[in-house]
């Protein structure tokens, strides 16, 4: 079974805590409670789509989901 994504407002927030906050990803999985693997793999994906905090207003959910979880090719 496939693990379910996060709200986008979660991620948003993971997004916020890293590169505002500064928190380490151990903490950010504290905060908001889910898994260290999980962080890590949110904050991969962003970064290899090219998201940052903030982000941008154009980047409504739906778009921030698909840019995330796009599958390749």
């Amino acid at each position: 079974m496939a693990a379910t994504r996060l709200l986008m407002r979660r991620l948003r927030e993971i997004l916020r805590l890293k590169f505002e906050a500064g928190l380490s990803h151990r903490a950010i999985a504290r905060a908001c409670a889910v898994g260290l693997g999980t962080v890590s793999s949110y904050l991969d994906r962003a970064a290899a789509a090219g998201v940052r905090w903030p982000v941008p207003d154009a980047l409504d959910d739906a778009a921030l989901e698909a840019r995330l979880f796009a599958r390749p090719g």
